[in-house]
């Protein structure tokens, strides 16, 4: 079989700009939709859908814990008694809201059905609320009733600071000692 050796170059047929308001004729192969100065990239037109709000199938808990912690909670669906655990991971604050029965929208859809509870639906993809969890604060006394090794003079805690403030404080003091002992 012989093949051609060179490519068979396209037609230049006289086309017209579909950029809106442009109407411009121009020379271009068949594919062509734009002319020159429509086809560069400030040009493009661009359909971007809205990011969807992440509390209508989740929530928000705002905390301030360090470590890994295992909460109960019960479903948010109407009508459902399950309760199930999740882990709260430090810096991260969107989790299920729904029990992992209705964690998908056709369940819970089919779940309000069944209950009878058909107004819900459209209320329920709309809602969101934001929970704030916070951990209790670490004073002075409760250092001290606790036994902890807390030597005032070198690791003061102001009234009002978490735990984890008073750590950074400690691991601050540390460091600067190492490098003024050097």
């Amino acid at each position: 079989m012989q093949l051609p050796k060179s490519r068979r170059r396209q037609k230049l047929r006289e086309k017209t700009c579909q950029y809106p308001g442009c109407g411009k004729v121009f020379f271009g192969i068949h594919i062509s939709k734009y002319c020159p100065e429509h086809r560069q990239d400030r040009y493009r037109i661009r359909k971007r859908t809205k990011p969807e709000d992440v509390n209508i199938k989740n929530q928000t808990y705002k905390h301030n814990y360090t470590e890994v912690v295992t909460r109960v909670q019960e479903c948010d669906l109407e009508g459902c008694e399950n309760q199930f655990g999740i882990k709260i991971y430090p810096r991260q604050y969107v989790y299920p809201k729904y029990c992992p029965e209705h964690r998908n929208e056709y369940k819970r859809i089919r779940h309000l059905k069944s209950i009878g509870r058909e107004d819900l639906i459209e209320e329920m993809k709309k809602g969101g609320e934001s929970v704030e969890i916070s951990i209790p604060d670490v004073s002075k006394t409760d250092a001290k009733e606790e036994g902890t090794a807390w030597d005032k003079d070198k690791f003061p805690i102001e009234e009002g600071k978490s735990f984890f403030t008073f750590f950074c404080f400690c691991y601050e003091e540390l460091i600067w000692q190492d490098i003024m002992s050097r």
